[in-house]
């Protein structure tokens, strides 16, 4: 009975101080990332894995991993069905709101494929590709232009705008990010064993087959990309809504350039264990300091008012107040 006693309390003690349960758990998955990486092998330099480019001295890809062409096109097909699921879910709430942008906004999430070029060079990502089938190259390396993981997040996003237009809870928002953390990490978990893509270089973090410092620069990105579409939302009428195609993918963009460089770092350098670790934790810490920043700053509300709701808009302050007193 005690035992039994004691989970609801230990639940209404987390609930009700936000900052502790960030802390704790923010915590337990250091230590466990830390125990697991300490004894796991590090990458040997001079193989597949691990192996500079003559030229440009970073990392160069594992050309020789076979295709997997059977596996990548059932990757293929369940990532554009989830980003179908997100334009599906949109077009209703178009229908009923009479604004384009809940459509257009899931869509936008395949675009992200043209900054992920780039990420993919700095952040040691490889896809296996034919090399007869149409591709982009960059910095000596072949890079695919579609990656369909990206539209995959379309549902996540039409979820998470819907929510925020209901004026949902931060507590709430934190939970969207959590299962958009975990979303991805279970999909990478199910698809890099497979061969779908490959991380190479010295990765921060590698748990298991994914390396974790991926997964708040991909989940804060889209995050930020949904929280600017809504706040725009009334800016964003007409043909202004294709505004979105561009604002994706630039979120993300710059959520990798503000917090993913000491990873950057580390992914192309040779670092000892502990400084390859740190560099992974500063960019773990970066991307939990950036959503709180996009809750306050852009959402309007206090990151750790669990119960709190959009404080801006609760200010009752117009555009034309705001031209006045400025």
């Amino acid at each position: 009975m005690n035992q039994k006693a004691r989970l609801p309390r230990l639940w209404t003690m987390l609930t009700n101080r936000p900052k502790n349960t960030v802390t704790i758990t923010s915590v337990c998955l250091t230590i466990s990332a830390l125990i697991v990486t300490y004894f796991r092998a590090s990458p040997i330099r001079g193989s597949s894995d691990f192996d500079f480019d003559p030229i440009f001295n970073i990392p160069r890809p594992p050309l020789e991993t076979p295709v997997p062409t059977t596996k990548i096109i059932i990757e293929q097909v369940v990532m554009y069905a989830s980003g179908l699921v997100g334009v599906a879910l949109g077009a209703i709430d178009a229908h009923r709101t009479k604004t384009l942008l809940p459509v257009i906004l899931p869509i936008s999430g395949a675009l992200i494929a043209f900054p992920e070029l780039m990420l993919d060079v700095l952040g040691g990502l490889y896809h296996p590709w034919p090399s007869t089938y149409p591709s982009l190259h960059l910095l000596g390396r072949e890079i695919v232009p579609w990656i369909s993981v990206w539209f995959g997040y379309g549902a996540f996003m039409q979820m998470l705008l819907r929510s925020l237009r209901n004026d949902c809870t931060t507590q709430t928002l934190w939970l969207y990010w959590g299962a958009m953390v975990l979303g991805d990490l279970l999909i990478e978990e199910i698809f890099l064993p497979l061969g779908a893509w490959k991380y190479y270089g010295n990765q921060p973090l590698r748990v298991w087959s994914l390396p974790w410092w991926w997964l708040p620069c991909n989940s804060v990105g889209v995050f930020l990309a949904t929280a600017i579409a809504f706040r725009a939302e009334r800016h964003l009428q007409g043909w202004k809504v294709l505004a979105v195609v561009f604002t994706t993918p630039m979120s993300v963009a710059a959520t990798y350039g503000a917090i993913a460089l000491p990873c950057w770092f580390a992914v192309n350098g040779v670092f000892s264990w502990i400084v390859t670790q740190t560099l992974g934790l500063i960019t773990m810490a970066l991307g939990l300091g950036l959503f709180c920043v996009i809750l306050e700053s852009i959402l309007g509300r206090k990151a750790f008012v669990m119960e709190g709701r959009g404080e801006i808009e609760a200010t009752g302050f117009t555009d034309e107040e705001e031209a006045y007193h400025d």
